[in-house]
């Protein structure tokens, strides 16, 4: 048979009922400092743990467009920044259209592609398209027939 196997439950809180009731010299002291210091460890480690500074007020400065700019060169400025967007927008496409033709799917950017070239032009759509060339690297057997690199450690 278990030690556990009959828990008093309603004893063990009687008893405790009756050792708090007792009148001891020194009760109501030890009440406080039991009720006290977990408040004080708390606040303690949440003050002071962990520091938070509250955040300071910012004036950040940056450069404005003047005011006597003509509707020209707002949308100068408004072109210049949609043939960004779209030349990025195209090499992202790329990338993907890539990543699709290696795992076989089907992707048509044809429509995003005469977006592309009416935005930014034929020549600049070509070279965001472009796959960039990787490193040349010569093989083992190019190496071997090149014969042996002399030594340098003499």
């Amino acid at each position: 048979m278990s030690m556990f196997s009959k828990v008093d439950i309603g004893g063990g809180l009687s008893d405790f009922w009756d050792y708090i009731r007792e009148p001891r010299p020194h009760r109501w002291t030890a009440w406080g400092v039991a009720l006290v210091l977990p408040v004080v460890v708390f606040y303690g480690f949440s003050e002071h743990l962990i520091p938070y500074d509250p955040p300071q007020r910012q004036i950040i400065y940056f450069e404005n467009w003047t005011t006597n700019r003509s509707a020209a060169e707002v949308r100068a400025d408004w072109i210049d920044r949609a043939k960004e967007t779209t030349a990025r927008n195209a090499k992202k496409r790329a990338e993907y259209q890539r990543f699709a033709d290696s795992l076989g799917i089907e992707y048509d950017s044809a429509e995003a592609d005469e977006v592309t070239r009416d935005t930014i032009g034929e020549e600049a759509a070509e070279a965001a398209k472009r796959r960039p060339e990787p490193p040349k690297r010569s093989t083992l057997a190019e190496r071997a027939a090149r014969g042996a690199a002399p030594s340098q450690d003499r």
